[in-house]
């Protein structure tokens, strides 16, 4: 009986020490599976938080570019609304010359200003008017040296001079001059 014992005991000692090896091996995974699903989760919630500031820092971008472009639009118009503001009143300017032509002082007004435009000429010049189109003009003998002070050239150049104090103004930064 001894010996029929003997395998049975040991095999049932190898079986209980198998029970016990896959205990432990079962343990043993368990643990690290485990590990492995913290690390997982851990990496996972790293990159949510990598991908949440990316995520933040592109939306800062993009929302610097749409105000960058909200705001060159909006100054643009500007732009726009201030040219035809000038245009308009140069266009009233040029009726108030062309209804001064027939107002009373207008001769001395012209004589004024074709005197003012010899001054820059200086003499000897030829001085010419015309009060149809408001001119007065002085000329060097040698056609060198010319003064247009008419009326209406008086005011194209007021409006050429304007446009780059309107874009100045425009685009300066706040405060400085808009």
């Amino acid at each position: 009986m001894t010996q029929e014992t003997e395998p049975g005991a040991l095999f049932n000692a190898m079986e209980q020490q198998a029970g016990e090896e896959r205990a432990r091996i079962r343990t043993d995974a368990e643990a690290r599976a485990g590990e492995i699903l913290a690390a997982a989760d851990a990496e996972i919630a790293r990159l949510k938080t990598e991908a949440l500031r990316a995520l933040e820092k592109e939306l800062a971008v993009e929302r610097q570019r749409m105000l960058g472009e909200a705001l060159m639009t909006a100054r643009i118009e500007r732009l726009r609304m201030k040219r035809r503001l000038l245009a308009e009143a140069f266009r009233r300017a040029g009726e108030a010359v062309e209804r001064r032509k027939t107002a009373a002082g207008y001769p001395a007004a012209l004589q004024s200003l074709a005197a003012e435009a010899r001054s820059i000429v200086g003499d000897p010049c030829r001085v010419e008017m015309s009060a149809e189109d408001g001119a007065a003009a002085a000329v060097s003998p040698d056609g060198r040296r010319r003064a247009d002070n008419g009326l209406a050239s008086r005011l194209r150049r007021a409006e050429a001079g304007a446009e780059p104090e309107v874009a100045r103004r425009l685009f300066a930064g706040p405060g400085r001059g808009a």
